[in-house]
């Protein structure tokens, strides 16, 4: 029965779509947006996930953790004492 409703679905659908490319153009549109969508979601899933990791683990108070995993944008600064350490972390910011 499957393969019966299978066939004559397909074929009412191929002959619409052939007879209104225009619709055909808006479901392809409708699928490469929801597809991005997707993507998107699931990049700020990611981002959210990585956030809540780093945020979770408690870095002892001379450690500043980066904030970037391209490793020509990240620095180790290795300094003494409590002032150059918060020299360090400004001009790190700015």
């Amino acid at each position: 029965m499957r393969a019966a409703v299978d066939s004559v679905v397909s074929a009412a659908v191929t002959e619409a779509l052939e007879w209104h490319p225009k619709a055909l153009g808006q479901i392809v549109d409708k699928a490469q947006a929801a597809a991005a969508a997707a993507a998107a979601a699931k990049a700020a899933r990611e981002m959210v996930r990585r956030k809540t990791l780093l945020t979770s683990t408690v870095l002892p108070g001379k450690l500043a953790d980066c904030q970037t995993r391209d490793a020509t944008e990240a620095e180790i600064y290795i300094v003494e004492g409590d002032s150059a350490a918060g020299s360090a972390k400004q001009v790190r910011r700015g």
